[in-house]
């Protein structure tokens, strides 16, 4: 049985892979130079400024921001899911840099699955958590 080639990838492909792990890098060195407890200046939730409620992604930038620093319990204290989101940021970033600088796709069926599973838990995680933040659990 004679094995196809490997699929390569044509010069803008490469060129996004690279621009999408260029740019969640430049996002996670910001939040590393950022004060975690105070990264943005301003209020950005539209929701909880209309509502006065939290919205489900509440304290998410703080918690991403605490998880790039390595303050785990702080991270997951602003919202739970913001490890997940660290992490997943993280592994998209050098699964990027690693395509773009093969020129082809790695292992697409294993990254579609993970990127899958990530985003149900996250979903998951920030629903149940803000269930949590609604009942005042």
């Amino acid at each position: 049985m004679i094995e196809a080639p490997p699929r390569l990838l044509d010069a803008a492909a490469r060129r996004s892979k690279a621009c999408q792990a260029v740019v969640i890098a430049a996002l996670l060195g910001a939040a590393a130079l950022t004060d975690p407890t105070h990264p943005l200046p301003f209020e950005v939730c539209v929701f909880h400024r209309l509502t006065g409620l939290p919205c489900p992604t509440c304290g998410m930038t703080r918690a991403v921001c605490h998880a790039v620093h390595g303050h785990w319990a702080q991270s997951v204290a602003w919202h739970p899911a913001g490890v997940i989101l660290a992490v997943g940021l993280a592994g998209w970033m050098l699964w990027a840099a690693a395509e773009a600088w093969r020129g082809q796709p790695i292992a697409e069926a294993l990254r579609r699955r993970l990127g899958k599973a990530l985003i149900i838990a996250g979903v998951a995680v920030s629903g149940v958590n803000w269930v949590a933040q609604l009942t005042g659990r």
